[in-house]
């Protein structure tokens, strides 16, 4: 069986006549009591007045189907994707923001966050303390480094691991690096049936970083139990549409909104989010310090929470070094990718 394939489909924006007439009842509707059906609790767009059934369908197509994502959109975001009027979308977040909390925590309520945090592991032991633990949820880890390296090979892995937990993958997939052989090797190598964690892994084949975007919300707007979500890779399309310096400013903003999008859902849904990068050479780092950065400038390494740079080495042995991380050292370790997958080095 093989993994679930997103269609080519790309949320195309509703048709674009305004809805003005209706703005002015897009309030919640007073003296009237919300009925309960059963012990749902009722929808955001239930509550309000002057939403028809096209401008729902519009809103919840596009993930803007809660107060919680309504309220933490901006207007423009909100109007771009779902298709509706600009002064519709105003009235929507306002409302939706006075019956939602924004987020003002004391430091305590953090704390107390933090103990939810889990992690998903590498099945190497070195690779995991590295990181201290694994993986962790709602934050993005980024792994950079060049062609071969095994970056992919990284994301196969934590894709098995996390279906073997329990949880859904989604993969949006850039290159047309994602191989359901791989998942077989590794899935077998760790005794675990390949049908059903193939049936697990939704993939999504991008052809172009539009195509990417949609294809990332679409599928975080389906599959409803995600432990994990990989862009193998985030830079790829965004680097060869957008060539040269007269159209930097709106790539670096197309990377900003994305990158926020994924770190919004990757809280919410207390998952996992593992974007791939590509490098490009550094000329004044020939002789000290790695010659390869991470592409996509500092959009990338402001937004990301963990940075990761992969080198290969002889044979199976590769060496991770973590370059970002707000809690934990930088550091360094040998890790191995053979047929059964990442693997602790052992020297041999």
């Amino acid at each position: 069986m093989k993994p679930i394939i997103l269609g080519e489909k790309i949320m195309a924006k509703a048709e674009t006549k305004k809805e003005d007439a209706v703005v002015e009842d897009i309030i919640p509707e007073k003296g009237k009591k919300t009925k309960k059906k059963g012990k749902k609790e009722q929808n955001f767009l239930d509550t309000v007045s002057g939403i028809g059934p096209t401008t729902r369908k519009r809103l919840e197509e596009a993930g803007f189907g809660s107060k919680e994502a309504i309220a933490l959109a901006t207007r423009s975001q909100l109007s771009d994707i779902s298709g509706i009027a600009e002064k519709t979308a105003n009235v929507l977040i306002r409302e939706a923001r006075s019956q939602f909390d924004l987020g003002l925590k004391p430091g305590s309520h953090y704390a107390k966050l933090g103990e939810t945090r889990q992690y998903l592991t590498t099945s190497s032991q070195a690779f995991d303390e590295l990181l201290g633990g694994g993986f962790e949820t709602g934050s993005i880890t980024e792994i950079a480094g060049e062609n071969g390296c095994g970056k992919t090979q990284i994301s196969h892995q934590l894709a098995v691991n996390c279906v073997k937990n329990g949880k859904d993958v989604v993969w949006i997939d850039t290159e047309g690096t994602f191989r359901f052989t791989r998942i077989s090797q590794m899935a077998k190598a760790l005794n675990l049936d390949t049908d059903e964690i193939l049936s697990h892994i939704t993939v999504g084949r991008a052809f172009n970083s539009e195509h990417q975007m949609a294809l990332t919300e679409e599928a975080l707007t389906m599959v409803p139990n995600v432990g994990l979500i990989i862009v193998d890779s985030l830079m790829a399309h965004f680097r060869s549409e957008f060539a040269g310096r007269s159209t930097l400013a709106e790539r670096q903003q197309l990377i900003g909104k994305y990158l926020a999008f994924i770190s919004k859902q990757s809280e919410i849904m207390n998952c996992v989010a593992v974007v791939t990068n590509q490098v490009s050479a550094k000329p004044d780092a020939m002789f000290f310090g790695d010659p390869n950065k991470p592409i996509g400038g500092n959009v990338v390494g402001h937004t990301v929470t963990t940075r990761l740079m992969i080198r290969k080495g002889k044979d199976v042995k590769r060496t991770a070094t973590l370059t970002k991380n707000p809690e934990l050292p930088d550091g360094k370790i040998e890790f191995s990718i053979d047929t059964d997958g990442i693997r602790d080095y052992s020297g041999k």
